[in-house]
């Protein structure tokens, strides 16, 4: 037993002294959120954040903006940053960000001691400036962005030697209100149901956001009604619909199975949007006829009451004559 304990320690040994050096790498922000205050749409603001490092070699980085995840529009904050979900706007705000394309080197030859405008001083190691386009038509309310931190590789060791690279990775996240009365708020105008095949039905529901503010809306619920009362299907929804303010979009839930039967059913339908739900009860029609056509491979087109293939051939026909009686000249 204590032979096989000391060749087993041996052979531990020797694979750690084979294994390439590992390194973990940090490279954060400072700070990590910036709250940009309330902004005024239609003009820009131009605003700086530092880059740090534990590297002791040269690091290439470049920037990508983002969506913030999901879970900031969940939580109210007042506390380094101000940010309230119910007063949120959940627009793509990737083409008002202005950031560096150029790749940037931080470099531990190239670090300065600089003051954050929430107190306390920070190592630098680079600056990345960026300029913020808020439009004129942009929500009223909170907003918030990200811009990610793609590094290089470096060489692992001062001496260059060999080995491999582990990043640890934070992503700077900005904050920021326009001006104006933001209401998040949405409802149900109708629900109607596609036969899509034997086996398969959709649930369609029109949602309306009625609101000032661009959310995510999804179904919560759908649940389908016999005459008898009996509850036949509880279906969920299929995604997230990213909508703008007064905008109708569809929702939709599939049903399927082989009880998918046609005929007529109660249906109460929930749609929630993070920081609210609307509700709806009416009845929904399931079709035993499929409702969905295949799409025809050349459109019936008619130009001046001719129909388009009859103008083709008519076409083909003209050129065939022209080159026989070309050849004959």
């Amino acid at each position: 037993m204590k032979n096989r304990g000391a060749k087993t320690s041996l052979i531990i040994l020797i694979l750690l002294c084979l294994t390439p050096g590992i390194s973990g790498i940090s490279i954060g922000t400072a700070p990590g959120i910036m709250d940009l205050g309330e902004l005024t749409p239609g003009k820009d603001y131009a605003f700086a954040f530092y880059l740090t490092t534990n590297s002791k070699t040269d690091i290439f980085v470049t920037l990508d903006y983002i969506r913030p995840h999901a879970d900031i529009y969940t939580i109210n904050q007042s506390g380094r940053y101000t940010f309230r979900p119910d007063e949120a706007s959940q627009e793509d705000v990737s083409r008002w960000v202005e950031i560096p394309r150029d790749t940037l080197l931080l470099s531990p030859t190239n670090v300065k001691v600089v003051p954050l405008s929430t107190g306390g001083v920070v190592k630098s190691y680079g600056t990345v400036n960026v300029v913020l386009h808020v439009p004129t038509n942009a929500d009223p309310g909170y907003h918030a962005g990200a811009i990610a931190l793609n590094p290089d590789a470096p060489s692992v060791g001062e001496a260059g030697g060999t080995g491999v690279a582990t990043f640890g990775l934070t992503r700077f996240i900005f904050v920021f209100r326009v001006a104006g009365t933001a209401v998040r708020k949405g409802q149900i105008m109708t629900v109607f149901g596609t036969r899509m095949d034997a086996e398969k039905a959709r649930i369609n529901v029109l949602f309306k956001n009625t609101g000032t503010c661009t959310f995510e809306a999804k179904i919560d619920y759908v649940k389908l009604y016999d005459k008898y009362g009996n509850l036949v299907a509880n279906l969920i929804g299929a995604e997230n619909r990213l909508i703008k303010p007064n905008e109708i979009a569809t929702l939709n839930a599939y049903w399927t199975g082989k009880n998918v039967t046609g005929g007529s059913y109660r249906a109460e339908v929930r749609v929630c949007y993070v920081t609210g739900c609307a509700t709806f009860e009416d009845k929904v029609e399931i079709s035993d006829i499929i409702n969905i056509e295949p799409k025809p491979l050349l459109p019936n087109v008619e130009v001046s009451g001719i129909p388009w293939m009859t103008i083709l051939l008519i076409l083909i026909i003209i050129i065939l004559l022209y080159y026989y009686y070309r050849g004959e000249d």
